[in-house]
């Protein structure tokens, strides 16, 4: 009889932890896709208000236009004109920031810290914002944190380009 009494909690232990694990891991896969929303100033404008294809085809930080704009992902993209836009809209996957806009120095170590949308570098044929000048000269895409969290983002922007 006592021996009944100590399997008895071991096995309800077993199942406690086990419900826990699982709930775990369904907010933490659930949460995969919230950790990469796209950042936005106060105003909601995403990139700052910077139109991001003009980092592509003008080759330099352009302030967008209010007045032409489209909400994605949350948020307000500006553009310069219309043809940005129609770009933007036709794959917008090709112009998002990495790491959504977050400083990409900050997002390889796993944080989301704040950019700069004139500090800025296209590597590859992706946009990677940073914090500063500096931050953005220290940088190399090459860093294995930094291919790690290309992964990362790579996944969660597939999830976002699903919404």
């Amino acid at each position: 009889m006592h021996n009944n009494l100590l399997f008895r909690p071991t096995r309800s232990i077993r199942f406690y932890l086990a419900a826990v694990m699982a709930g775990l891991i369904f907010l933490l896969s659930f949460n995969a896709h919230a950790n990469h929303k796209v950042s936005k100033n106060y105003s909601g404008n995403v990139i700052g208000g910077y139109d991001a294809v003009a980092y592509f085809t003008m080759g330099k930080a352009v302030k967008g236009s209010s007045d032409i704009s489209t909400e994605w992902l949350g948020g307000k993209w500006l553009f310069v004109n219309e043809e940005h836009r129609e770009l933007f809209l036709a794959d917008p996957g090709k112009y998002i920031p990495q790491y959504g806009g977050y400083c990409s120095v900050s997002s390889s170590f796993g944080r989301h810290g704040s950019a700069n949308p004139r500090s800025w570098q296209i590597v590859d044929g992706k946009l990677y914002l940073f914090y500063n000048k500096a931050t953005s000269d220290g940088w190399e895409v090459h860093y294995s944190s930094t291919r790690a969290a290309d992964k990362k983002w790579e996944k969660a922007k597939a999830g976002l380009l699903q919404q």
